[in-house]
């Protein structure tokens, strides 16, 4: 069995699912660099797409939008997060598109996502299904904003796995977070009308789940 690298958790716990002020920005600003090279895989394993509206689900510190403004140069990108430390952070990293007019945040929940249904080409949420509090209920509701065959991205650092059980149970009892088994996932979003794939790295305990909406 590899070696598991420790995740450390030395703040309010509480922050990890709503970070609010000083110390749930430094922790925003820590997530942009913990997350980068998972985000960065997971775009990678995206099938080749033209997307002229993306939204970001649980946008946090504002790092995958970034990505995302570069991978897709010509879409408009809008990002929501029930924080507000999120949503300023994000506006601040991405301060180049947003007075481009190119890209929006607002603050909201992804159980009443303020838009019209089928505006999107892709929906990512990446790091975030986890805390979502009516988990079916919350996919069926990201998937009604996709245009058909348009894309649903859910990606983790973390699912359930025997060689992570105790990393794994740790960061749940500390944050709240739940992890859903992989092919319970693709069972929701199939239910929810997707045509689902599962990307893994399983060193990493890294997933991807990623739906087309039929």
């Amino acid at each position: 069995m590899k070696e598991i690298e420790e995740r450390h958790f030395d703040c309010d716990y509480g922050l990890f699912k709503r970070p609010e002020g000083e110390e749930g920005r430094a922790l925003l600003k820590d997530m942009n660099e913990h997350h980068r090279k998972l985000s960065e895989w997971a775009l990678s394993v995206l099938p080749p797409m033209r997307c002229g509206k993306i939204l970001d689900i649980g946008c946090g510190g504002g790092m995958l939008i970034s990505l995302l403004a570069r991978k897709y140069e010509k879409a408009s990108i809008y990002g929501v997060d029930i924080s507000e430390e999120s949503v300023s952070l994000t506006k601040e990293v991405n301060a180049d598109i947003v007075n481009e007019g190119r890209c929006s945040v607002t603050r909201a929940s992804v159980s009443g996502l303020p838009f019209e249904n089928g505006t999107f080409d892709l929906i990512t949420a990446f790091e975030t299904y986890f805390f979502w509090p009516d988990l079916e209920n919350d996919i069926k509701e990201a998937a009604s904003k996709l245009k058909k065959d348009g894309y649903l991205a859910i990606v983790s650092e973390m699912y359930p796995h025997p060689d992570f059980n105790e990393r794994n149970g740790e960061a749940a009892r500390l944050t709240g977070l739940v992890l859903r088994d992989n092919d319970e996932m693709m069972k929701i979003m199939k239910v929810c009308g997707m045509d689902v794939s599962v990307n893994t790295i399983e060193k990493n305990n890294w997933v991807a789940f990623v739906g087309r909406k039929r």
